[in-house]
């Protein structure tokens, strides 16, 4: 019997039957098995400041649980315009206003009183002697308290001591002790210091060392006063580098909002034992006194 040509016309009933089937078992794999849809899902709606470099949202309660280090899936679904750039705020100091300066008065010298005429002699020139004005002293002005001008830490907060450097090839630990105790990244909290804060970090499921340039220890609630001291520790370059420059920021904020607050530097050495770089000791008013080493 002669072979039959496979054509469109000439399907078995057998064909159509697997066809069928195939594409019921194909729509079953691809069909999603129950569950709600990503748009009915409590989700994490994030907003980023390209200006400010920070990130706002509000957080689910299923997301309560997560810790340092775990993965999000993320998805960018929007770009919203640029803000504006804040203005500067300008902070302005309650110096007593300037006082008038006093006009000197003349001193006249009381006349004598007159004698019976004589008989006229050469009159001796001399020089009239006026009394000079005495110029009352200066009141006493009392020094107004050291006004912080530049940036506020990235985290608000009431107290900060914040150390920062260049390269992430870099790596430097800061400490934070009040007697014996210490705060840093091996003791991240202490409630007679503060919560030590960084970026430092390991993706559980790659293992990438989120490693940044910047450590803080800082105070949220209220400040503690006391005296601290400050160390840094340069412990290792990947670029072999045998010392590195390091910036410091030490802030207060106390409850009336006035802010205090300066920059100091330091070249740190690599050496296996911290380094001291000076003590400060605050009051609850936000005052305090840094003693660099």
């Amino acid at each position: 019997m002669a072979r039959r040509d496979s054509s469109f016309f000439n399907l078995s009933f057998l064909d159509l039957l697997t066809s069928a089937l195939g594409a019921i078992i194909f729509l079953f794999i691809i069909t999603p098995k129950g569950g709600a849809s990503a748009a009915k899902v409590q989700q994490l709606a994030v907003y980023m400041d390209t200006v400010q470099h920070k990130i706002f949202g509000l957080m689910p309660d299923s997301l309560w649980k997560k810790q340092v280090g775990d993965t999000l899936f993320t998805v960018v679904v929007d770009y919203k315009a640029m803000p504006e750039d804040k203005s500067e705020r300008v902070i302005v100091l309650n110096e007593p206003p300037p006082r008038p300066a006093e006009k000197p008065v003349k001193v006249s010298q009381k006349e004598e009183p007159k004698d019976d005429p004589k008989p006229e002699e050469k009159p001796e020139k001399k020089t009239e002697e006026t009394a000079q004005p005495q110029t009352p002293a200066p009141a006493p002005v009392t020094p107004a308290p050291p006004v912080y001008r530049g940036d506020a830490p990235s985290v608000p907060c009431n107290f900060s001591v914040e150390l920062a450097w260049e390269d992430l090839k870099d790596n430097v630990d800061l400490f934070l002790c009040k007697g014996d105790n210490c705060v840093y990244g091996g003791r991240k909290r202490d409630r007679s210091i503060g919560e030590w804060d960084s970026g430092k970090s390991r993706n559980r499921l790659f293992g990438n060392d989120l490693r940044t340039t910047q450590e803080a220890v800082r105070q949220f609630d209220e400040i503690i006063p006391g005296e601290y001291t400050i160390y840094a520790h340069f412990k290792e370059s990947s670029k072999n580098r045998t010392s590195i420059p390091v910036r410091g920021l030490i802030y207060t904020k106390n409850a009336k909002g006035e802010e205090r607050g300066e920059n100091f530097s330091k070249t740190l050495p690599l050496t296996e034992d911290r380094v001291m770089l000076g003590r400060v000791t605050v009051k609850v008013d936000g005052s305090y006194t840094f003693t660099r080493k």
